[in-house]
């Protein structure tokens, strides 16, 4: 009687293992689809006159880039430093000490070689140049003019325009510690994308709100659909919160079933 009240028992829960088996079987998992534009890459987008290129689309990712135009660069010259030009020409950057600057002026500068000795007496440097066994002392900015000639002068004020390190560059502002220069540098921009990430496009001052949704390799769609995409993404969570209910009730109709038959078969003491 033990033993045929078990089967009966083991085969009322095959059965319930059986039919939510056959439920997972039978059930699909919801699909999300919001209404959008659809690109590929090396497509173009204009979000509020900003343009974009679809530069790669993956699998659940992808990536916009755009190009920012107006972008400005800028540069710093400090008061009393020394700066390369072209042609690899050393300068040193001097600012009148005023309250209110203007000019900002660069005075080439020599270096002297590895071979050249030099002393300092009474806070003066000198470079010691010796002819056989006479020894004489030049001063030093004495010896560069003989040596190189008059130091190159370039004088500047703001608004004038200089070539710096390859760049059409203004000088902005001119204070008592340093000269600023700007330039335009338009630079390219990424946008990464995410399935179901939110992402903002557009100006700054007026952008709009997307989600990305992946339907198909290589295909992105950009839809302002938010909201609705949320509640699909909430209904698969559901339909994948119930489908593992069903796997655990599977799971313990067979581990219930496999105790019922090693009890049915226990020796009757």
């Amino acid at each position: 009687m033990q033993r045929r009240s078990a089967t009966v028992y083991a085969v009322l829960f095959l059965v319930v293992a059986g039919g939510a088996y056959s439920l997972i079987g039978a059930a699909q998992q919801p699909d999300i689809s919001v209404d959008g534009q659809s690109y590929s890459e090396n497509q173009t987008l204009t979000v509020n006159d900003r343009e974009y290129t679809v530069s790669s689309v993956g699998d659940g990712e992808g990536t916009l880039t755009w190009t920012n135009e107006s972008a400005i660069r800028s540069a710093t010259w400090e008061n009393n430093s020394t700066l390369e030009m072209e042609g690899n020409t050393t300068f040193r950057v001097s600012i009148p000490n005023e309250s209110d600057p203007d000019d900002v002026t660069l005075r080439q500068e020599f270096e002297l070689g590895d071979n050249v000795s030099t002393v300092t007496e009474n806070e003066t440097k000198y470079v010691v140049v010796e002819d056989g066994e006479n020894r004489t002392l030049v001063p030093v900015d004495e010896y560069k003019s003989q040596q190189f000639g008059e130091p190159e002068t370039r004088e500047y004020s703001e608004g004038d325009e200089v070539e710096y390190e390859g760049n059409q560059t203004t000088i902005s502002n001119v204070t008592t510690d340093a000269a600023t220069l700007t330039w335009n540098d338009p630079r390219t921009n990424d946008v990464s994308l995410a399935e179901g990430e939110n992402a903002t496009l557009g100006p700054e001052e007026d952008n709009r709100t997307f989600v990305p949704h992946f339907p198909s390799e290589g295909e992105l769609v950009l839809s302002t659909q938010t909201n609705e995409y949320q509640q699909q993404l909430n209904a698969q969570a559901d339909f994948d919160e119930r489908v593992q209910g069903l796997w655990g009730i599977i799971i313990l109709s067979i581990v219930t079933v496999m105790l019922l038959i090693a009890f049915a078969f226990l020796p009757n003491k």
